[in-house]
């Protein structure tokens, strides 16, 4: 099967569409002087006749680099490819821009827009191509530090917390899937991935009740029990806060169980010790008591013998 570099082929389309547009569009217009350019070329965005615009602008750009609206130009052409929703482009002239010519006034709008271009450019599936969403994500997170009294700030947050969040969910149903084939360790390392990097999404409160019903599966019993405890505590009010407390008993009840199977007597001892102080109105706090006998039985047989023994 023939893998294809996408980054590559988008990289390769945006140079194509740039040296066409670059060749058809000023050819004609080479020889007229500047400021008719950059008039036609700014009466045309405010008309939004984005494609015109991009034509005069272009050339401003190109052959007057040296007059001193050549960044409003640049903008304005990053601007109109936006607008016209050629996303790649757009983050290509913007990125000019904030690298041609850091002193302009547009130079921290010109950064903000690069970033909303990657989050734009992205496919709205969380299944396809997310890297340049993560590119969107860096970017935003930039932004908000380099420019922290910009009136784009709140805005770029709020981007931020969308991307962020479709990024949770690229995760979390990979994780999804990964569980329903009974992969359930490169589920796990889903789930974690969406609680650590992206704690504030969504899916966070989802993926740790996930990830500790997992480890009940594995019998995991323990750190189960220690993840629904923390679900309750972070998340009392979620619709899977009963489930996660109901499960929470049963996994540190189980957890006493398997020690005591093993043949762990003092963990076990331990484990329903806690269990019966925890939740001394559960059903199965009998059954803990039972067994604590049972582990008194044997460590005093254990006992006896040793004593015979010596």
């Amino acid at each position: 099967m023939i893998k294809f570099n996408y980054s590559l082929l988008k990289l390769g389309a945006t140079l194509i569409i740039l040296a066409l547009v670059g060749c058809g569009g000023t050819v004609n217009l080479a020889n007229k002087p500047a400021r008719e350019l950059y008039d036609e070329g700014m009466k045309a965005f405010n008309e939004k006749k984005y494609i015109r615009a991009i034509d005069y602008l272009q050339a401003v750009v190109f052959n007057h680099g040296g007059v001193s609206y050549v960044d409003t130009a640049q903008y304005h052409l990053a601007l109109s490819y936006f607008s016209n929703r050629d996303y790649l482009i757009a983050g290509v002239e913007f990125n000019r821009l904030a690298l041609n010519y850091p002193s302009s006034v547009y130079f921290e709008q010109s950064i903000f827009m690069r970033a909303i271009c990657y989050f734009e450019s992205t496919p709205g599936h969380y299944g396809l191509d997310q890297s340049d969403l993560e590119k969107a994500i860096k970017q935003f997170e930039d932004f908000i530090i380099d420019f922290p009294e910009s009136a784009q700030v709140n805005d770029a947050r709020e981007y931020l917390a969308v991307a962020r969040g479709r990024m949770a969910k690229k995760y979390f149903e990979s994780a999804v899937v990964y569980k329903r084939i009974g992969a359930l360790k490169a589920a796990q390392k889903y789930y974690q991935i969406v609680l650590d990097d992206y704690t504030g999404s969504e899916f966070a409160p989802k993926a740790l009740f996930e990830t500790a019903e997992i480890n009940m599966r594995l019998k995991k019993f323990s750190e189960a029990q220690s993840g629904f405890v923390n679900f309750i505590t972070l998340y009392k009010e979620h619709e899977l806060a009963e489930k996660a407390t109901k499960l929470s008993r049963e996994a540190a009840f189980k957890s006493g169980v398997f020690a005591f199977d093993k043949g762990e007597y003092g963990d076990a001892k331990e484990k329903f010790e806690s269990f019966i102080k925890d939740y001394p109105n559960d059903d199965r706090v009998n059954d803990a008591k039972d067994y604590l006998i049972r582990i008194g039985d044997g460590q005093s047989l254990l006992s006896e013998d040793s004593h015979a023994e010596s």
